[in-house]
């Protein structure tokens, strides 16, 4: 089961209803995923895990999935 930590910083950074389908995002599909949107992510993740993200990985998270494979890395548990 994914972390429900990495489900909340979606639903908080993206404005999003607890009811979303979180696992499906891209960016890209969804037009609450912008630029600033994309960042407030990343401090939530940031946050929530006590990591910094290097910026490679900050542009390279393009999806939900992406995010747990990058979440990873950094030995989080997801």
């Amino acid at each position: 089961m994914p972390d429900e930590r990495v489900k909340q910083a979606f639903v908080a950074a993206l404005d999003l209803s607890a009811a979303a389908d979180v696992e499906a995002l891209e960016i890209g599909t969804n037009p609450q995923w912008d630029s600033v949107a994309h960042m407030a992510l990343v401090a939530e993740l940031e946050e929530q895990f006590g990591i910094s993200l290097d910026a490679e990985d900050i542009v390279d998270m393009s999806s939900y999935a992406k995010s747990l494979e990058i979440l990873r890395r950094y030995q989080v548990e997801v």
